[in-house]
């Protein structure tokens, strides 16, 4: 995480030359990433790359479960009164380990430089300056709480896969509901594949979740002890924070994706099995999660810099209506003597520009497009959710209908 060690005495950047001696500072990295052991098999490979991210999450689920299926003794496609649902018809477990556990690894093995690029912009830009002793205090902090979310995260996983996983098991195992990867109550191996991959995909979960939430505190940290210097006039209409609003967007996008994996996985357990009630508790229990995490994982990281903006602006807008009251009284009391110089004029109409200029700063670390891309990618699995029984009850009242005639 880099941040910039010199200060000045303005919180709005007013000169050229100013903003190039912020952006002529040292930037100082805070790593997030010690303990981790997958991060620290991305950061050997400095050519690990998303798309290896991909390849690699698909091999260790999606592959082994498709070659494990194939040498199955039960059928890949046909259906009969045991299998009700066979491999290849199982479109939810083709969408969990090629699209959602694969975009959950991107996620997490980008975090960190995500968060490093979107801090270094921001700071190069001068839009947030701390002190350099501060810096290296939140360093030293940081760098050891970072370790102990990191064991934290991997540890809760461990626990949450397995628990998750036998779940699968005792759901999916009973011979009543037809599921590929048990036959006659015995589980397949391709069914002890199946309950790796649902381990390998919930136990990242949790670390996903700690991790974001010790950024969001990060960043609170970061804005407590800094100095915000929004720029009025920045492209991005956020003040120069831009940068920092996007790390909650791309979290909600992996967070979609797993909404519409949860649709998948009720709209095909409804359509082909047999659901046993503990099939519903968990979808019920994901849904209730997705719900509620949707806005938290979006939100979070932006909540810190949303109290640091408005109090830059409350402090800038009192600093200027204290000069213009200043120059009120001396107005008045020059009155009583003499007329009111151009120069004055001029002087009360420049603190009327810069108030109004203050009051058009943003107090959100993003811009309405990025709302509208949350917005939507929140959305759209909840609308899916909504259609598919609202659908089914239109469809089966029309038949009622034309059956009655």
């Amino acid at each position: 995480m880099a941040v910039i060690s010199s200060a000045a005495p303005l919180d709005v950047i007013t000169s050229p030359t100013e903003l190039l001696s912020l952006n002529d500072a040292s930037d100082i990295v805070v790593s997030t990433i010690e303990w981790s052991p997958l991060h620290d098999i991305v950061a050997r490979r400095k050519a690990f790359a998303p798309l290896s991210a991909y390849l690699a999450a698909v091999a260790v689920t999606y592959v082994p479960l498709l070659l494990t299926a194939l040498v199955s003794p039960s059928p890949l496609i046909a259906r009969s009164s045991t299998l009700r649902l066979p491999f290849l018809d199982d479109w939810n477990v083709a969408f969990m380990f090629l699209v959602s556990f694969p975009s959950l690894m991107v996620l997490l093995i980008t975090d960190d430089s995500a968060l490093r690029d979107a801090l270094h912009r921001v700071q190069q830009d001068g839009v947030v300056v701390i002190d350099g002793e501060r810096a290296v205090a939140l360093i030293s902090k940081w760098q050891r709480r970072f370790r102990i979310i990191n064991v934290v995260g991997y540890g809760t996983g461990l626990v949450a896969g397995a628990v998750i996983a036998y779940l699968n098991y005792v759901a999916y195992a009973p011979p009543s509901v037809g599921y590929w990867i048990a036959a006659r109550g015995r589980l397949l191996l391709s069914g002890d594949v199946f309950l790796w991959c649902v381990f390998l995909f919930y136990g990242f979960i949790p670390l996903v979740v700690c991790r974001t939430i010790g950024i969001s505190m990060l960043l609170r940290d970061i804005v407590s002890i800094s100095t915000l210097r929004l720029l009025p006039f920045h492209p991005d209409r956020c003040g120069g924070l831009k940068p920092v609003g996007r790390l909650g967007l791309r979290t909600q996008y992996a967070l979609s994706v797993f909404g519409i994996n949860l649709l998948s996985l009720v709209a095909i357990s409804l359509w082909a099995l047999s659901v046993p009630r503990l099939l519903y508790a968990l979808m019920i229990a994901a849904a209730i999660a997705y719900t509620i995490v949707g806005p938290v994982v979006f939100m979070g990281p932006l909540l810190p810099f949303r109290s640091g903006m408005l109090r830059t602006k409350a402090e800038l807008m009192g600093e200027v209506a204290q000069r213009l009251r200043v120059e009120l009284l001396r107005l008045r009391q020059q009155l009583r003597s003499g007329p009111i110089t151009k120069d004055d004029e001029e002087l009360i109409e420049r603190l009327r520009k810069l108030c109004a200029v203050i009051d058009e700063l943003p107090v959100w670390p993003f811009d309405a497009s990025t709302l509208r891309r949350f917005v939507t990618a929140y959305v759209l699995p909840i609308l899916g959710a909504i259609s598919y029984p609202l659908g089914n009850a239109i469809l089966n009242g029309v038949e009622h209908v034309l059956g009655r005639s």
